[in-house]
């Protein structure tokens, strides 16, 4: 069904975007970078708790450790699999139960939790401050700029440096 990761990032967020399932209501954000890490999707409810999801096509038990370190922010933190990467995982169940993490699967009719996440109280309340600020400001460029220009990954930078170059440390 998906090929690249990204591919499932778009389905799901297509999906949220269009009101359906089960965090239809949820105002979203791409790509949050922290100190840690950077979690694939976030969003915010009309009460001001903190979603995350962690996307993997695969390797479930790298998203759960993802998902887990996400929660010392998030109220509510989820991995997102594709259908058949999802009844893979549910063989683990616990792993996902003891963390408190949540398992979404995503297919062709739509997103479902397999698994609910349980709220947590977060940790780092100033991260979970700035993940929200971050989801308002990607909302507001949105508005502004139209469609989702600045929400792209970084690009790898490909063209070598001249032979005579030298780093500059700042």
């Amino acid at each position: 069904m998906f090929d690249r990761e990204s591919e499932l990032v778009t389905a799901f967020e297509r999906r949220l975007s269009q009101g359906e399932g089960p965090f239809a209501q949820l105002t979203i954000a791409f790509e949050f970078d922290y100190h840690e890490g950077r979690i694939d999707v976030i969003g915010r409810n009309d009460k001001g708790e903190l979603f995350g999801f962690e996307a993997k096509l695969n390797y479930w038990q790298k998203a759960v450790h993802q998902a887990y370190r996400n929660t010392s922010f998030t109220h509510y933190s989820y991995v997102v699999l594709p259908d058949r990467a999802a009844r893979k995982a549910l063989r683990s169940r616990y792993e996902f139960e003891r963390r408190g993490i949540g398992l979404c699967s995503i297919t062709q009719d739509g997103i479902f939790i397999e698994i609910p996440a349980v709220k947590k109280t977060p940790l780092r309340p100033w991260l979970t401050d700035s993940a929200l600020e971050y989801i308002d400001d990607e909302v507001v460029e949105t508005a502004v700029l139209g469609g989702n220009c600045c929400r792209l990954p970084p690009q790898a930078h490909t063209s070598p440096l001249p032979m005579n170059s030298q780093a500059i440390l700042v």
